[in-house]
């Protein structure tokens, strides 16, 4: 079977597609978040399209602030590990709560941390699908912090889900865990894991596995 190059022009896969690898972020400080809720919801859909999965809840990550010169390795492991599980995804999965009508900082701090990636190969979020999720306890909050997630995305050379899912008031749409209980929401975040499944396949051609050019190790060198 004749060897398929990814989009560095190495040698990537010989033999059966490779999963795409779905990676996602969200929760807020407050346990039961709703903003988890979903994103799990959405993860679980792509599980389920045939990706493989791994979510990171931002209470749990207990990130630090982002401090632009600071140096990656005077951080914790715990920045090691999100990092280099974003950089070696297809596809990501970004769900905000949203306070004062924008993104929560805990979503906006975890986003200047990609800024890290910027010397990687391919940098940033480079090719990579994202779908959004945002959810809000009042009924007009959420879609405005969708807006600054798209900005984020296409910053960070990403491509955007045509499809995104704000929830309002989500205090009548959940249960006591955070879960999404409401059917409509339940299907549309369904729908937004598949898409993000299906757009980072037609994004690393079908069948090709992108391995990236550069490990985590290569970006903290390039950060000392």
């Amino acid at each position: 079977m004749t060897p398929q190059r990814g989009r560095n022009g190495r040698i990537t896969q010989i033999g059966a597609p490779w999963p795409v690898r779905v990676v996602g972020i969200g929760g807020t400080l407050r346990p039961n978040s709703t903003s988890l809720g979903a994103l799990k919801r959405a993860v679980a859909a792509a599980a389920a399209a045939g990706a493989d999965t791994q979510v990171f809840d931002l209470r749990e990550l207990a990130l630090p602030f982002y401090e632009p010169d600071r140096p990656l390795d005077a951080y914790g492991e715990n920045v090691r590990r999100y990092l280099a599980a974003v950089h070696d995804a297809d596809g990501l999965l970004i769900a905000t709560a949203a306070y004062q009508g924008t993104l929560a900082g805990v979503t906006k701090n975890a986003i200047d941390f990609l800024e890290f990636l910027a010397d990687a190969s391919p940098p940033y979020l480079d090719g990579k699908a994202v779908g959004l999720i945002a959810t809000a306890a009042g009924s007009q909050a959420a879609p405005n912090a969708i807006a600054p997630l798209v900005q984020a995305t296409h910053a960070l050379r990403a491509v955007a889900a045509p499809f995104s899912v704000p929830i309002p008031e989500t205090w009548k749409l959940t249960d006591a865990n955070g879960d999404i209980v409401d059917p409509r929401y339940q299907a549309r975040l369904d729908d937004l894991g598949r898409m993000v499944v299906d757009l980072a396949r037609r994004l690393r051609g079908d069948g090709i596995r992108h391995e990236p050019a550069t490990t985590i190790e290569t970006v903290v060198a390039a950060s000392d």
